[in-house]
């Protein structure tokens, strides 16, 4: 893994992702103790490639279904700012890379199982998985090498503390 700063802040912005598909409105200012992501002019060798993948997976992830409107981009982008990632954002929203590519590569479980949940965090952001999206978890797991039950594990377990979030949010 990178550096633990940069991926804190990665985490950062794909958290701020995810609320953003998951919120009307997102919040304005990421939180005081998250250091901003390197700046990308010597993109992407200034960007440590795990927190690379993280944030383009996140992206591949909210565009699964191919419905991320340019409101929403720009929520991303507004999110990504406050976070300090956004002129990386702004270059990833841009580029269409193949999960294939964002994933090759990734040998230790941890990480696959860490990629996968991330993926399905995104996606689970509106409540109901479409038959797009659902495609696209098949195809990462296949990509990651997960087994289904290991799969169905994962899913359960993010399933489990989303709801209990929101239990506790009242939403």
């Amino acid at each position: 893994m990178g550096n633990p700063n940069t991926l804190l802040t990665a985490a950062g912005v794909v958290w701020g992702i995810f609320e953003t598909i998951n919120q009307p409105t997102p919040p304005t200012r990421a939180p005081a103790s998250v250091p901003p992501l390197p700046p990308v002019s010597n993109f992407p060798t200034a960007v440590p490639k795990d927190a690379l993948r993280m944030v383009r997976l996140a992206i591949s992830a909210a565009n699964a279904d191919g419905v991320m409107n340019d409101k929403e981009r720009a929520a991303v982008i507004e999110q990504a700012n406050a976070s300090g990632g956004a002129e990386l954002v702004a270059f990833e929203l841009n580029q269409r890379r193949p999960l294939a590519d964002i994933v090759s590569g990734v040998a230790d479980p941890a990480e696959r199982a860490t990629l996968y949940v991330l993926a399905f965090t995104v996606l689970r952001a509106d409540e109901q998985i479409s038959g797009a999206e659902r495609i696209y978890l098949a195809q990462l797991a296949h990509l990651l090498g997960l087994e289904p039950d290991d799969v169905k594990k994962l899913e359960s377990d993010v399933s489990q503390r989303i709801d209990a979030t929101e239990e506790r949010s009242g939403k």
